[in-house]
């Protein structure tokens, strides 16, 4: 699995419903030990092989990528 770090939870909510509408499994995490850099600390899961279409989908749906990580 890779996470998408997004900077709010109410980011990551749009951000899995949209992901969700678009055929791609998102679940909605929260980072046990955020930095301040991580924002509030949220992530979206997806299967790795979805990461660069799911971080495409929430750059058009105006919602913050913080970075992404492979699990």
């Amino acid at each position: 699995m890779c996470e998408i770090k997004v900077g709010s939870v109410t980011n990551a909510q749009r951000g899995a419903r949209a992901l969700r509408r678009m055929g791609i499994g998102a679940t909605l995490s929260r980072i046990e030990n955020p930095s301040a850099s991580d924002g509030c600390g949220f992530v979206l899961r997806v299967k790795c092989r979805d990461i660069d279409k799911a971080t495409d989908l929430l750059y058009q749906n105006g919602i913050r990528v913080l970075g992404t990580v492979e699990k």
